[in-house]
């Protein structure tokens, strides 16, 4: 009977080891790659910390240009459309204002406050218009809920 040398046994055990080593690293590193394909990359979006216990409180940034009010009114029975002062009774002109406005900063936040008559029709105008100027943000303007009411509709 011929025994076996330890170095062929040696041998035969590298060769088996291996190959599930590598193809257990080769799943990881595909792994590692889908999960990281089509994220945001962190330092791309706006977050505030805060200030913490060490540090000092970090100076809010003012932004240059403010903000855009557009406010909507039925005054006899027309749609008055206010930006930032001024009415403007003709949808050409307001169009015209915003487009405007969009290629000067687009970065300005619009804020549009809707008067409770208006149609919703002029209100999905104003809000495309708005959207075609290239506005990075369009918000509605919303009264808060006095208390009293909060707490009624909580009851109901």
């Amino acid at each position: 009977m011929k025994i076996p040398t330890i170095s062929h046994r040696r041998a035969m055990f590298d060769q088996s080891v291996m190959t599930p080593l590598i193809d257990v690293v080769f799943q990881l590193l595909i792994f590692f790659m889908c999960a990281s394909v089509g994220h945001i990359r962190e330092w791309l979006l706006p977050i505030d910390f805060g200030s913490g216990t060490g540090a000092a409180a970090a100076i809010p940034v003012e932004k240059p240009l403010g903000e855009v009010w557009i406010r909507l009114e039925q005054r006899a029975g027309e749609t008055v459309v206010n930006i930032a002062g001024t009415d403007y009774p003709d949808w050409s002109q307001v169009a015209v204002v915003l487009r405007t406005l969009g290629e000067t900063a687009t970065e300005i936040p619009v804020i549009l406050e809707i008067g409770p008559e208006v149609p919703m029709g002029d209100v999905i105008r104003v809000d495309d218009l708005c959207r075609i100027s290239r506005f990075a943000s369009v918000s509605f303007a919303a009264d808060a809920i006095p208390e009293s009411s909060a707490a009624d509709s909580a009851d109901q």
